[in-house]
């Protein structure tokens, strides 16, 4: 009997061993991209979902190293197929995610998902891996300042509370739980940029399916009805975001590989290019920026200069022939990005209607439920607040100073730990933040909830690594 327990034992072991070399893999980003490809198209969204939570769980638990979780937390902003999808843009008005059996199954999912990381968290503190950072602090005090959103209005929604609980849970719980888990070394931010390259392999794939076979997308002109363009877990915006953060990292492994990195090179410019093919305003003049950064540092560092600086000049090329022969189309797109980026998408009447209920609750906010049906803007997604399209004015109106005063340390503290030790590792992963709060700044995406989770996950690496001693030389000669 021992001995039959003894080997179920070593088996058991062997599983989890071999599990821990998968995961931690560079092929572990690119079977969850297969995975989610297959169930998004097939519209089996609960098979994801129990995928996602089951390996995450697991990584909590069993892995020493946390870093897979970022390949978790980026492939969750994209599980949501557009046949099972609940939201109005997706023109079906599906009850699939109200059903009781399916309700349960997410909450069983979710709730294993998080006790896994509350336990990491707890073993972690217990075994004193976790630091005490004035960056700890600072989200303490916005934690509790999320949950106090509109606490002395006269509409106050008990669901205020729970929104700003569960970004509280986001932004602090998931720092701790992260901070104390993941290992700093070359390999760190190699997975992360990994992660965000198979991911933006799948969005790129779902663009290309959705252009030749959208049959509501072109218009009767030759032009492009973006209200078309709608994945089931998200809209242009979103997907404009995904390509733009996306970037850094293609720059990265350009970067990082010394042979074949002029490939990651000709994949920055594909990304640049799906960003303006999502007819994302926000993503077009974001990603422009962000490209040019990245295009710069892979100039300068990159040992291929004239390869790469081929490619960026033959690219431009082609852009100009490009615009040359559709300069009436593109003239139409470029119109709409210039002249009504503000008042054209409604933005304007959502920033004059922060900045005037921000003025009549100037201490605690409105918060986060309260009545935007009139505005423009909406995003009408169930359970979702809507926002005012922008970081600041949406932290002024739902939670006053309380809440914005706070969250401005925060952003101080990250600015001053990044400067305290800046590399080329880290410098990439304060470009990506950099990427998702500019975008930010004309959307709320890190207040969604799904990107907050990336967005946390690379704020703990970025301060954990402050004091690192990774070699980049070494890391960037392979």
């Amino acid at each position: 009997m021992n001995s039959v327990e003894s080997k179920g034992q070593f088996n058991l072991q062997r599983v989890i061993d071999a599990l821990r070399v998968f995961v931690g893999s560079n092929y572990f980003p690119f079977v969850t991209a297969v995975i989610t490809l297959f169930c998004y198209y097939m519209a089996l969204d609960l098979v994801l979902i129990w995928y996602i939570a089951l390996v995450g769980a697991f990584i909590f638990i069993f892995m020493r190293d946390t870093t897979p979780l970022i390949t978790v937390f980026l492939f969750m902003n994209i599980m949501i197929s557009m046949g099972n999808s609940p939201t109005h843009a997706a023109g079906n008005d599906n009850d699939y995610y109200f059903q009781t059996p399916v309700l349960a199954q997410i909450g069983v999912a979710v709730g294993l998902f998080a006790v896994g990381g509350i336990y990491r968290a707890v073993v972690d503190i217990k075994n004193g891996n976790f630091k005490v950072t004035p960056t700890f602090f600072g989200l303490c005090v916005f934690a509790v300042c999320l949950v106090l959103n509109g606490v002395l209005s006269d509409g106050y929604s008990p669901m205020n509370a729970v929104y700003g609980f569960i970004l509280a849970f986001l932004f602090l719980g998931l720092f701790v739980a992260c901070f104390g888990s993941v290992t700093i070394n070359g390999h760190t931010y190699e997975r992360i940029a990994w992660a965000f390259f198979a991911l933006s392999v799948c969005v790129v794939i779902e663009l290309i399916v959705a252009y030749c076979t959208y049959d509501k997308l072109w218009t009767s002109t030759g032009g492009i009805d973006r209200n078309q363009l709608y994945f089931g877990w998200g809209i242009y915006n979103t997907i404009g975001m995904l390509f733009t953060v996306s970037m850094p990292s293609a720059a990265y492994l350009a970067r990082r590989y010394r042979r074949g990195g002029h490939f990651f090179t000709a994949y920055l410019v594909v990304l640049l290019v799906c960003a303006f093919l999502s007819m994302s305003r926000q993503a077009m003049l974001c990603g422009s920026l962000v490209f040019l950064i990245c295009a710069a540092w892979i100039l300068i560092k990159c040992p291929e200069r004239w390869l790469n600086a081929a490619i960026f000049v033959g690219s431009a090329l082609i852009a100009v022939i490009v615009l040359a022969v559709k300069h009436e189309w593109f003239g139409g797109v470029a119109s709409t990005l210039f002249e009504n980026f503000f008042y054209g998408s409604g933005r304007s009447t959502l920033y004059e209607n922060a900045i005037q209920t921000f003025m009549a609750n100037p201490v605690f906010g409105d918060g986060f439920y309260r009545d935007l049906a009139e505005d423009p803007g909406a995003v009408g997604v169930p359970l979702v607040p809507d926002m005012y399209h922008n970081t600041i004015l949406e932290l002024m109106a739902v939670g006053g100073l309380v809440a914005t005063i706070p969250y401005v340390i925060h952003r101080v503290h990250t600015v001053i730990s990044f400067i305290k030790n800046p590399n080329e590792n880290r410098f990439y992963v304060a470009l990506t933040l950099f990427a998702l709060l500019i975008l930010s700044l004309l959307d709320n995406h890190i207040f969604y909830i799904l990107p907050t989770l990336f967005y946390t996950f690379l704020t703990a690496v970025l301060i954990k690594s402050e004091t690192g001693n990774e070699s980049v030389l070494v890391d960037f000669k392979r």
